[in-house]
């Protein structure tokens, strides 16, 4: 297979469409080198469950405890959130760059160690956190949490490319599903005692265990044979230079179009998803309900992840690139609704009460349906096209982008909602969306179009 046939997939080209040798060789992969690997890809998805958990513990009572911090409420309370959520994403914007190189150089085993150690430590300080500074440095440690990067990789370590691929990075999502369904439900009723700290502490010994069972990875994931069925990636594999920059260029030269995706659709994410407890707090949602919610948002997204992508990804034919674009549109629309719905112009909504919450909520509910749907479909995609040896270097870019958008949408997103309300922040992220909508038709019809022409077709 040459590069054209590698720019295709990253446009759209059917997965299902593979040469007979390619297929051969996925078949033999699936039934000989992977067949061992049941043991160790549950463990990967006991992990991700417990680092989902432990993280959401805290998450529905951080707004509630920097209100306590700041003796409180309102605007500049809302601002210190913000900036604590800034924080934490620049540090994992650094960070997830240097474990990418880190998890290609040394494994999966040292990440997910050097994790979960991480992780500890960010909860530790977390639960003695007696002032807005001490809560600001909890957040330094988040250099090296990294668990969800760690995970991907290892997955796409134990799994062939194709479908298989896509159902086993769709039930990792699930599975840090589960920890975000439990997790903050069990943190919002554990803070609605008043104790804001008990889900740190818990999330503290959850993430000492973790470490204890990243021992049970085999040692031998990180040095199996190469399975990338693409001739192409294979020679990339031996040809292309070890250095950080030169995989960085490789990398954005195959799959820019999928990575710019992620980022600007995350920036809008990023700026609805971080407001989200602060516009709830203001509709009236105590503690207890904030972690209901927020674990139901994280239930419908990951059950539509794990039941119906590889359904939908097979009724479109196999064409990825076909489900990246239709989550964009979808979620372009709901933010157009949900502008309307509580704009102060078309008064359709009460002024308070369940009768302005239930939209907002629905809203969420559909919107994390698709947002957790685009992430895996892109990271499956790009997987697919990049050399192995680059995969750590790849997941490290995706979720040093994704942090990126966290660095920017928490302050963005308060600043839109302090001055333009929910439908202001709405129609702000459904610009965005329609902004990716238009340069994604446009340039992967030209990736499309000049990779035919490589081909002679």
């Amino acid at each position: 297979m040459n590069l054209a046939r590698v720019k295709l997939s990253s446009t759209g080209e059917n997965i299902s469409e593979m040469p007979a040798r390619d297929k051969e060789n996925a078949a033999s992969a699936a039934t000989g080198e992977h067949a061992d690997n049941s043991k160790a890809i549950f463990c990967v998805y006991t992990l991700v469950v417990l680092y989902a958990l432990c993280y959401q513990l805290q998450s529905p009572i951080e707004p509630f405890l920097v209100d306590k911090l700041m003796n409180s409420t309102g605007s500049d309370s809302s601002v210190v959130y913000a900036r604590v959520k800034s924080l934490f994403s620049i540090t994992q914007g650094f960070g997830s760059l240097a474990f990418g190189w880190l998890l290609d150089k040394y494994g999966v085993r040292i990440g997910l160690l050097l994790n979960f150690s991480a992780c500890a430590a960010c909860y530790y300080t977390l639960s003695i956190t007696d002032s807005v500074e001490m809560l600001y440095l909890s957040k330094l440690p988040g250099i090296a949490m990294s668990g969800f990067l760690c995970a991907q990789t290892a997955i796409i370590k134990l799994t062939p490319p194709g479908e298989g691929r896509l159902k086993a990075l769709g039930r990792l999502t699930t599975s840090y599903t589960i920890g975000g369904v439990v997790g903050p439900f069990l943190g919002g009723q554990l803070g609605a005692s008043g104790d804001y700290y008990v889900g740190a502490r818990m999330a503290t010994y959850g993430s000492l265990i973790c470490v204890l069972l990243s021992f049970f990875l085999p040692s031998k994931m990180d040095t199996r044979k190469p399975v990338e069925p693409a001739k192409a990636n294979e020679k990339n594999d031996t040809e292309s230079s070890t250095t950080w920059t030169e995989r960085t260029r490789t990398i954005l030269s195959l799959a820019w179009l999928f990575l710019f995706t992620k980022l600007v659709t995350s920036i809008a994410n990023s700026m609805a998803r971080s407001v989200q407890p602060i516009v709830l707090k203001n509709l009236g949602v105590d503690e207890a309900t904030m972690g209901t919610i927020m674990g139901a948002q994280f239930g419908f997204g990951g059950v539509a992840n794990a039941v119906l992508l590889a359904p939908v990804t097979r009724a479109l034919g196999g064409h990825l690139s076909a489900v990246v674009r239709n989550c964009v549109v979808v979620m372009a629309f709901v933010y157009i609704v949900q502008a309307l719905l509580y704009s102060e112009y078309t008064s359709v909504l009460p002024e308070n009460g369940w009768g302005r919450q239930v939209p907002f909520l629905f809203n969420m509910m559909l919107l994390s349906i698709f947002q957790f749907s685009l992430g895996t479909t892109i990271t499956a995609e790009t997987s697919n096209i990049i050399p192995r040896k680059m995969q750590g270097t790849l997941m490290g870019m995706e979720h040093s982008l994704f942090a990126v958008a966290y660095m920017i949408g928490p302050n963005v997103g308060v600043h839109v909602l302090n001055h333009g309300s929910i439908s202001g922040l709405s129609l702000a992220c459904s610009c965005i969306f329609f902004v990716v909508l238009t340069v994604w038709l446009r340039f992967a019809r030209v990736e499309v179009k000049s990779t035919l022409k490589e081909k002679g077709e």
